[in-house]
Formats: C-alpha cells, structure tokens, sequence
C-alpha cells in the first residue's frame, strides 16, 4: 500500500478534528489561556461543549465567523489520523493510521487480517448501512483546512498557498493539521466504524469527505 499523504496528530487520544473553509481561518479564536475562571473562552473551548451537551457525540456544527465548521471525532486509539485518497478521489480520515496496524505490538503478526481491513475502508463505497453520514461542509475557497481543535494555526496560510486542487500540505508542529485542495462546493462527510472480529475490541474508524 501507498504511504498517506499525510497525518493529523492531537494532543490526547480523543481526535477533535474541525473541517473549516479557509476562508474562515482568520475568525478563529484560539484557546484564551489567561482568562479568569473556568470559562477558558476560545474556539476549542465550544468544542468541548459540545461533547458536553451530547455524550454520543461525533459530529456537530460550529458557528466560526460569517460562516459555520464541522467538527467531526474520530474515536480511536492513538489519537493520530492519517489522509488517504480512495480511487474515486474521495479522501478518507484513518484513525488508527496503517502504521499503528501494522506494529509488532499490535497487529503486525495478523499481515492478512490488516491488508484485508484496509482494502474494505479504502475499497468502493460501502453498501448501504455501513457507514453514516454527520454532516456537511463548504469549500467555497477551494481549501479545506482540516486541524485538531488545540492545535497551533500557525503556518496555516503558507499551506494554503501550496494547497491547489488535489494537493494535501500539512502545517504546524506535530502533525496538527492540513490543507485540502479541493474544487469549490459543497461537501458530505460520513463515518464509519470498523471493529474487526480478530482485533480484541481494537476499532478503525474512518471518515469520507465526498462532494455533495
């Protein structure tokens, strides 16, 4: 198999992703550090309240701006994704990466099993009941930036430059996010969760992000 075109790290093992519009970057409050109280106020901040308002949370949006995010979790277990592009140039959100699959400490002695996994997420488009859609999102620039809700932006809108459609370009420190050059429109996004039989309670949880 191909190597990813790249990797969203986070900070924990719970994976927060926000799929914005670039666009909209520059409305985006970062996490205040030096408020008083509890409320700590920031972007990353309303992402947290909603897991608190929903304990079943996987997908929601955010009002960012003039316009709106998508903020999309990926339960798993490393708390890293990687980006991969299916043959119908859908691109899918991987969590846990191949890598981490294919460790010794892991999965690494069921060869077979993991190949096989990852030709069902990446293979044609699931039949029906398989995956669920959470929601949608609106590339009207053409760059969709896709980041850890804590993550750094800095960096940010050097990727986008680079992003011309088709292109994925990472920025920040430790993976923290990417830029998808993507045609304007608008886009679906729906989830899936894989729990193979042989994986004792292991699960890949992949996302596809697919024009409307």
């Amino acid at each position: 198999m191909s190597k990813p075109l790249a990797t969203i790290a986070s900070v924990n093992a719970c994976l927060e992703l926000v799929l914005l519009d670039a666009d909209l970057v520059e409305s985006w409050e970062p996490l205040d550090e030096d408020s008083d109280g509890e409320d700590i106020g920031g972007h990353p901040q309303k992402v947290i309240e909603l897991h608190e308002e929903d304990d079943d949370f996987v997908a929601g949006p955010l009002t960012v701006g003039s316009g709106a995010a998508l903020v999309l979790t990926l339960e798993g277990a490393t708390g890293e994704a990687e980006v991969r592009r299916l043959g119908d140039g859908t691109l899918a959100l991987l969590e846990p990466p191949r890598e981490w699959w294919d460790d010794a400490d892991n999965f690494g002695k069921r060869k077979a099993d993991v190949a096989a996994l990852f030709e069902d997420a990446l293979g044609p488009a699931p039949k029906a009941g398989k995956e669920k859609q959470v929601g949608k999102v609106s590339v009207r620039s053409t760059k969709l930036v896709v980041f850890d809700s804590n993550a750094d932006m800095g960096g940010v809108a050097k990727a986008a430059k680079k992003a011309t459609e088709g292109k994925v370009v990472p920025f920040g420190e430790d993976d923290a996010g990417v830029v998808l050059g993507l045609t304007a429109g608008e886009y679906v996004v729906a989830r899936r969760v894989i729990e193979p039989k042989w994986a004792d309670g292991s699960t890949l949880v992949v996302a596809y992000l697919r024009p409307a």
